[in-house]
Parts: C-alpha cells; sequence; structure tokens
C-alpha cells in the first residue's frame, strides 16, 4: 500500500506585499487568464509564484518556497464572487479551511503594509 505524508511548507519567502483597492484588485484579476481571488479571513487575495528552476524545484522538496508577490484587499465577508463599481466581476474561492492560508493572512495582518 502507498503511505502518504502531509509535508506543510518550513518556509515561504515572499518578496513583495501589494495592497490595492478593491476595484484594483479586481481589475488586476480580471485581466488575467483563468485567474481567481482567494479569500479568508477578511482578506481578498492573489498571490504569484516566482518562475520554476531547479534550484527552486530543489528547495520545494526541502519544503521551502518563493512567492514574487502577495496582491491584497481587505474584503470582510466571503462572497462567491466580488463585483468592482465598474460591474468588472472575478470568481472568489474560500480557502478559510487552509490552515496554510490562514496563516497566511494571521502572518499578513502583521505587516506594515496592512494598515497603509
Amino acid at each position: 500500500m502507498t503511505d502518504f505524508v502531509h509535508e506543510p511548507y518550513k518556509t515561504i519567502h515572499i518578496r513583495d506585499i501589494i495592497k490595492l483597492s478593491l476595484d484594483d484588485l479586481i481589475s488586476m484579476i480580471s485581466s488575467l487568464e483563468a485567474a481567481n481571488a482567494y479569500w479568508a479571513d477578511g482578506v481578498l487575495f492573489v498571490s504569484f509564484t516566482i518562475a520554476e528552476s531547479d534550484d527552486l524545484g530543489k528547495k520545494e522538496i526541502e519544503g521551502e518556497t518563493y512567492l514574487d508577490k502577495i496582491v491584497f484587499c481587505k474584503y470582510d465577508k466571503y462572497t462567491k464572487t466580488a463585483k468592482s463599481s465598474t460591474n468588472l466581476e472575478i470568481n472568489v474561492l474560500n480557502v478559510q479551511k487552509s490552515h496554510l492560508h490562514r496563516d497566511l493572512i494571521v502572518w499578513l495582518k502583521k505587516q506594515p503594509s496592512w494598515n497603509e
């Protein structure tokens, strides 16, 4: 029988954190092909990875990963879609049950950009 092992990341390096208005976040996401926003604990966000390489692949195996940026806005309640003032609409995925994403949001709320 196959053994399954859950191994969470030990470290996630984030190069940039960008806080936008809801309209700007929706506009940015709607311009991406097949992109969704994520919601957890009062935050609407999207993350962007760094291009894969052999070195990054080795770090992934060791439990480290790198994100180019996290782009977010405060968004109190989960909704299946989010709409801008110009009627652009995006899908929103509720990742509240993900320990990884909840930990990310706890960390994000402690960053200086949260209160900007």
